[in-house]
């Protein structure tokens, strides 16, 4: 399973994490989600929320929550984006050493780069769509993703606050309301261009079976010394 603490640790993590939060905040009215953040990186989203979760520790940060949806206000974005690079440059992400490395190490599990493929998706749709609440058929019939996939997805959000499921038994309608979310195709594609580009670290390439057969090779000297 994916260490979705790795970002956390690292400070190109929680430098440029911290810096997209405060801008978006102070872009709108002070507040921003994890979903709206997610869009800047080739990221999962529980990565990213790991990140939040540190901020919370923060003085003039805080997690709220606004109507069924869970929100942070940032009260002084300032001291966050000062000394870092605009977020909406191209190279916010290439330039950040740490950063890359975190997502490589990540897509080592091939799950992971599947679920933040799967994620990202969704988050894309939602956003083409210029609405906080839309059906789940809405979403379906946009997705490349089965419905099963699309609606799990949407429970992992829900789960942890990041959006709301309404179920209307009498017509058999499924809404979810989502957090304002801007994600142009443009940033999509770069995002996914950016997590296709990581390379893991490599792998030892040294076979178990040579490892097996070397250790044979040590055991029948050590008999044969034995016998003399």
């Amino acid at each position: 399973m994916a260490d979705s603490q790795r970002l956390r640790t690292t400070p190109d993590g929680l430098r440029l994490v911290s810096a997209v939060a405060a801008e978006l905040a102070a872009r709108g009215d002070g507040h921003t989600s994890v979903l709206a953040a997610t869009t800047y990186f080739p990221m999962d989203v529980d990565s990213i929320a790991r990140v939040f979760e540190g901020l919370e520790q923060l003085d003039g940060v805080e997690r709220l929550q606004r109507g069924p949806l869970t929100v942070y206000r940032i009260d002084n974005p300032d001291r966050f984006t000062d000394k870092a690079p605009p977020i909406d440059d191209p190279a916010f992400f290439d330039e950040a050493a740490g950063l890359r490395k975190a997502v490589a190490d990540l897509k080592r599990d091939a799950d992971w780069e599947r679920r933040v493929r799967g994620q990202h998706e969704l988050l894309r749709i939602i956003a083409a769509s210029d609405e906080t609440e839309l059906e789940l058929s809405y979403l379906t019939s946009r997705a490349s993703m089965s419905r099963a996939k699309v609606q799990s997805l949407l429970n992992d959000f829900d789960a942890q606050g990041y959006i709301s499921v309404d179920v209307d038994e009498e017509v058999d309608a499924v809404t979810y309301q989502f957090p304002v979310i801007d994600y142009p195709e443009s940033r999509h594609d770069r995002n996914m261009q950016q997590l296709e580009a990581v390379e893991p670290p490599a792998r030892s390439r040294t076979s178990p079976w040579f490892i097996l057969a070397a250790f044979a090779v040590v055991v029948l000297i050590v008999v044969i010394l034995l016998r003399f």
